[in-house]
């Protein structure tokens, strides 16, 4: 996908809390560790879909109707999440108010009950598992840029799209979106894939040493930003509306 140059008025490059680099790679992160626990323990992805999607292709072909359903039940599950914070996002923007800190402490909230069942051993792993993936679809629904720029902080297939866009259009021009330069940008997309494959490792790491624990890291990073969000009030918090596809 080439990018052109888009020239933005100095007053409207304005990047709130959710957008900002850093954030995107913890999020990232935070969606690595939740695919590392459903992978690890349910054979199936919290957020990427693509994944699941194609799975269920295959199992419905094979005719393995218990894999089949699993598969599409977690597609769903995202897509609910999803659903289900576009109305909170709705509502909050409607009224004026900002939607961030209670998406971010719906989110703990969830990973923190999924833990704590998961250490009891109270829960099915499948059931879990459409949990998770209920709260990487709020998650992507509600983040879904840095800096500006449309990312999708739980689609690595659309970051390395990007991330290898950004950097060959690098060599054509060194503007780029908001006039900012193009090899920034890919750099900006490589640190979120590097927050995913961390994720991904740690999480692995921590579910093979432990019993449960490794929902808790989710957790912990929704419960750190959820913090440095309630420091923000007063300032740009919630991804601006819109966004930039170069």
């Amino acid at each position: 996908m080439a990018s052109a140059v888009i020239n933005v008025h100095p007053e409207t490059i304005r990047f709130p809390l959710m957008e900002k680099p850093l954030v995107g790679f913890l999020l990232a992160f935070m969606a690595g560790t939740m695919d590392a626990w459903t992978l690890g323990n349910a054979q199936t992805f919290a957020t990427v879909q693509s994944g699941n999607v194609v799975s269920s292709g295959y199992w419905l072909v094979q005719g393995d109707w218990p894999k089949f359903c699993f598969a599409l039940f977690s597609v769903i599950a995202f897509g609910l999440g999803s659903l289900v914070c576009g109305v909170l996002m709705t509502i909050m923007l409607r009224r004026k108010r900002v939607y961030t800190p209670q998406v971010l402490t719906a989110q703990a909230a969830i990973l923190a009950l999924l833990g704590v069942l998961v250490l009891r051993g109270d829960a099915n792993p499948h059931y879990v598992a459409y949990a998770v993936s209920f709260v990487a679809g709020a998650q992507g629904n509600a983040f879904h840029k840095s800096h500006g720029m449309l990312y999708g902080n739980v689609a690595v297939t659309f970051v390395v799209q990007m991330a290898f866009n950004f950097l060959i259009q690098s060599v054509f021009s060194r503007r780029g979106i908001n006039d900012e330069p193009n090899l920034m940008w890919s750099g900006l997309f490589f640190l979120v894939l590097l927050g995913f494959a961390m994720g991904g490792a740690i999480g692995f790491l921590i579910d093979y040493l432990t019993d449960g624990v490794a929902l808790f890291l989710p957790d912990a990073i929704a419960l750190i930003l959820l913090v440095i969000a309630l420091a923000e009030r007063g300032r740009p918090i919630d991804p601006t509306p819109g966004g930039l596809i170069g």
